[in-house]
């Protein structure tokens, strides 16, 4: 059997989650992550309760931003299980996928096929989007995660619109991801004072006009469906996730120590 026949046999969970503070959203990403179970797929469609920079895990951060800026413009920082680079959350739908790391073939073949699915999605609403075939993986000081497209990206034009990351937990893979419905992120700029150079990424308001983002979910669920297979039904956390997340907010994704290690 297939690495591919394997990924149509997973029996899928869809949460569809409202918005939580980032430290919730990267503990809970985590913890279903590490509460897989072998032959099932979750997948995890959520918000922000407030604007957030997610720094990537291995990101250097400490003394690069301007955190009374931050304060002043209500923005959190937290920082995220997976690498790359940061990215501002606000005004979009994020995505959390958590599979068996060899259901799709090892995590860069699960990259492509993610973002395949993910640009169905998008496709069936009305974007105009492709997945790159070029491009070159991120260094720890590559930029902000919209600014350089790597290979398997979402692109609308020579812009990215969709910011990945992944990370291997045991068996599982956790590939999360920001799907910008409107926002601007050369506010990453002026927190490090680097005004130079600003990429802004493609936003579905700038490709579609007017977007809901329950349009955006039912797309993202279908293209899903359609290109990884398997058997889908809606569902909630398990309480051993439930317990996990907090076990990892506290210890973690709530602490400066982890948020400003770098």
């Amino acid at each position: 059997m297939t690495d591919k026949l394997k990924s149509s046999s997973l029996k899928w969970r869809v949460i569809r989650d409202g918005p939580r503070t980032g430290s919730h959203n990267m503990a809970l990403d985590h913890a279903l992550a590490v509460c897989s179970q072998e032959s099932r797929g979750v997948l995890r469609l959520y918000s922000w309760m407030e604007a957030t920079v997610s720094l990537g895990r291995n990101e250097p951060a400490r003394g690069l931003y301007d955190r009374a800026n931050a304060v002043e413009q209500k923005i959190e920082f937290v920082r995220r299980p997976t690498g790359g680079r940061a990215v501002l959350h606000s005004n979009e739908v994020t995505y959390a996928i958590v599979i068996p790391v060899r259901a799709l073939g090892g995590p860069r073949a699960s990259y492509i096929e993610i973002n395949r699915g993910l640009a169905e999605g998008l496709s069936s609403i009305g974007a105009a989007v492709t997945v790159t075939d070029h491009g070159e993986a991120l260094s720890p000081d590559a930029g902000a995660c919209f600014g350089v497209p790597a290979p398997g990206e979402i692109m609308v034009g020579e812009k990215k619109l969709v910011g990945s990351a992944q990370l291997r937990v045991g068996g599982a893979l956790l590939q999360h991801g920001s799907i910008i419905i409107d926002g601007d992120q050369s506010v990453l700029n002026r927190l490090t004072g680097n005004l130079h150079d600003v990429v802004q990424p493609a936003t579905l308001r700038s490709v579609l006009g007017a977007v809901h983002q329950h349009e955006v979910v039912l797309g993202i669920i279908a293209g899903l469906q359609h290109v990884l297979g398997g058997f889908w039904e809606e569902g909630q956390y398990l309480s051993e996730e439930r317990e996990e997340a907090d076990r990892l907010e506290r210890h973690r994704y709530s602490q400066e120590e982890w948020t400003w290690r770098r």
